[in-house]
């Protein structure tokens, strides 16, 4: 994946071709509290709308998973509309409830909600939520959005967990529930208060149990990135919003506006400091940047960089492989054809199944 403009930022910042590949492919939430609307860096604060710049400066205890999700989906769609969203979400949460009824314990709400997604019935119309297998990976435009699997009930390993922790802190957002990262991969984990027993949840799979073994050996985690706790450690809320900034920072960087997507990575660290989409992705998009400098001085303006110039293509390059290099200390390495391959022969095997 490797193309002519990539090799020119190999040659130019010094970042081997193998990084740049991890770099383009390393982007793949209190129930009724609402954010009020601070003064932030997103354009959407002309409006007094919400913006995910709000973030920081919200309480952790304050936030809702759901909500924010669905804030990033209007960020990348300006015509979501949020109150509807929050109020399917909302009604999704009464049925549940309903169905748990009297009983208690963290098991049975769990199981409720497993239930009200994954099994065909009533509370759901027969209408059951799935992973899709016609787009495992999530990369037509707008898949990952929470928005997109309400409205088609197809899913991936972004917006699967991402439903099933906004349902579960509607239900009862007492319930230890988290979300976990994987490489290239999110998932949820439930701590029963009552029994002592963990759960890692995979939300792709049915929302059944995955060992912590099973998920170590299939993504092939190293044991740096677990000591680190870039993998496989509970997320907070904002760690895990951070997670879905990777979305943003996506869009704009495919879209060519480097600048907007770097501020979206720098949110993304600024929520989590551990975030490796936002540590790789500031790296590329800082080499990204200063290349874009160079081209226009040597190629377009065809002469060559004052000393201030190259003062500040230095300090692109010294900061884009700082990041980089501090990722890999974490854990972090790139995504290779062979893990990929692996990857969809699964989806593979799974959509055969699916026909037979």
């Amino acid at each position: 994946m490797c193309n002519i403009v990539t090799d020119r930022i190999i040659r130019s910042f010094g970042i081997t071709c193998a990084l740049i590949v991890g770099l383009v492919l390393a982007c793949c939430l209190k129930l009724s509290a609402r954010p009020s609307i601070h003064a932030g860096e997103s354009s959407a604060q002309e409006s007094q709308e919400p913006s995910v710049f709000d973030l920081p400066s919200i309480p952790e205890l304050e936030i809702d998973i759901g909500y924010w999700a669905l804030v990033i989906a209007k960020e990348c769609d300006s015509t979501v509309d949020i109150e509807r969203y929050l109020h399917t979400l909302d009604t999704m949460a009464a049925n549940i409830q309903y169905m748990v009824g009297p009983r208690e314990g963290d098991m049975v709400r769990f199981a409720m909600t497993k239930m009200y997604q994954f099994d065909p019935g009533e509370w759901n119309g027969n209408r059951v939520f799935s992973y899709d297998l016609d787009d495992p990976m999530g990369e037509q435009p707008g898949a990952r959005l929470l928005t997109t699997y309400l409205d088609t009930h197809k899913g991936n390993c972004v917006s699967m967990p991402t439903l099933f922790l906004a349902l579960m802190e509607r239900v009862d957002p007492t319930v230890p529930f988290h979300g976990v990262a994987a490489p290239f991969h999110l998932f949820c984990r439930l701590r029963g208060r009552q029994g002592g027993e963990i759960w890692n949840i995979e939300a792709t799979n049915g929302g059944n149990g995955m060992r912590d073994i099973w998920a170590i050996e299939q993504f092939q985690i190293k044991q740096v990135s677990i000591d680190s706790g870039v993998y496989m450690r509970d997320l907070t809320k904002k760690e895990y919003v951070a997670q879905l900034i990777g979305i943003l920072l996506s869009k704009y960087r495919h879209a060519g506006k480097y600048d907007k997507a770097l501020r979206y990575a720098e949110l993304a660290l600024e929520l989590n400091p551990r975030s490796l989409a936002g540590l790789v992705q500031k790296g590329a998009l800082l080499g990204w940047i200063g290349h874009t400098m160079q081209e226009q001085i040597i190629r377009i303006e065809k002469r060559l960089p004052t000393p201030e110039e190259r003062r500040k293509l230095r300090l692109y390059e010294s900061e884009s492989e700082s990041y980089i290099r501090k990722a890999m200390s974490l854990g972090w390495v790139p995504e290779t054809p062979e893990f990929r391959e692996r990857y969809l022969q699964t989806v593979r095997e799974a959509k055969a199944d699916n026909l037979e």
